[in-house]
């Protein structure tokens, strides 16, 4: 049962499409012996403070498996919210219009990607606990670009010419890394939100609001399965975690 955190009903959304073409399958395919989505929805769970963990899958399998593992699939994504192009925020609007014509209404919505294993419980409720603490509009996760720094960034042109992707700065003067700062980009595993940024996206930018936060994870638990290699890698590192003689 959830910890009361300020009277907050959070509604955990883990999207997961049967379409996946970077890897067939992808949210089915066996990590330790068990479906990649059932990491997330464990995880979810086993959070202090959600009170609803919810998949939205169009996949019949999908959902069989979600629920096997507890979660709630009360019904199959609709096919114009399960294209290859179709944002996330739609599809989180359709789940909260869902609960609320049961007559359960979220304060919150976080989205927990199932394509990020290696995050942790306490992961999640950091980004709750953020979000409570501060009265933000938004928490995501980030972590830092070790590789590929904006400020060395080009724009090559057809004449192979090149120019600063981040014109205002002078990339040749931190050539070396020690004398960069710091950059941060989303890792997608993660993304809270209030309810409200939900339900009036308008499509022109993420529906972050004016106030997002984040929560800084380190690159062992940011791990994002988009092709094969990377799902051979994870599994390595979920082996590493877990005793092989334990469940999750």
């Amino acid at each position: 049962m959830a910890i009361d955190i300020n009277g907050l009903k959070i509604l955990a959304v883990i999207p997961a499409r049967g379409g996946s073409k970077g890897v067939p399958g992808k949210n089915l395919k066996l990590l330790r012996g068990y479906p990649l989505i059932s990491y997330m929805i464990k995880y979810a769970l086993a959070s202090k403070y959600i009170s609803k963990v919810m998949v939205s899958t169009d996949d019949q399998k999908i959902a069989e498996t979600a629920k096997k593992f507890k979660a709630e699939v009360p019904y199959l994504r609709p096919g114009e919210l399960a294209m290859d192009t179709t944002p996330l925020n739609p599809v989180l609007k359709h789940v909260m219009a869902y609960y609320d014509s049961i007559g359960w209404r979220s304060d919150a919505v976080i989205s927990l990607q199932p394509t990020s294993p290696l995050i942790t419980p306490d992961i999640i409720d950091s980004t709750i606990e953020l979000f409570v603490e501060t009265g933000c509009d938004s928490v995501v996760t980030l972590s830092e670009i070790k590789h590929g720094h904006p400020y060395r960034a080009k724009i090559m042109h057809k004449d192979g010419q090149l120019e600063n992707f981040c014109k205002e700065i002078d990339g040749e003067k931190f050539f070396n890394r020690q004398e960069r700062p710091p950059a941060y980009a989303y890792n997608g595993a993660v993304y809270l939100r209030k309810r409200e940024l939900v339900e009036e996206w308008d499509g022109k930018d993420m529906g972050m609001g004016k106030d997002c936060r984040g929560v800084l994870i380190s690159h062992e638990y940011a791990a994002n399965i988009d092709d094969e290699f990377d799902l051979k890698m994870t599994e390595l590192l979920l082996k590493e975690r877990f005793d092989e003689n334990c469940t999750l």
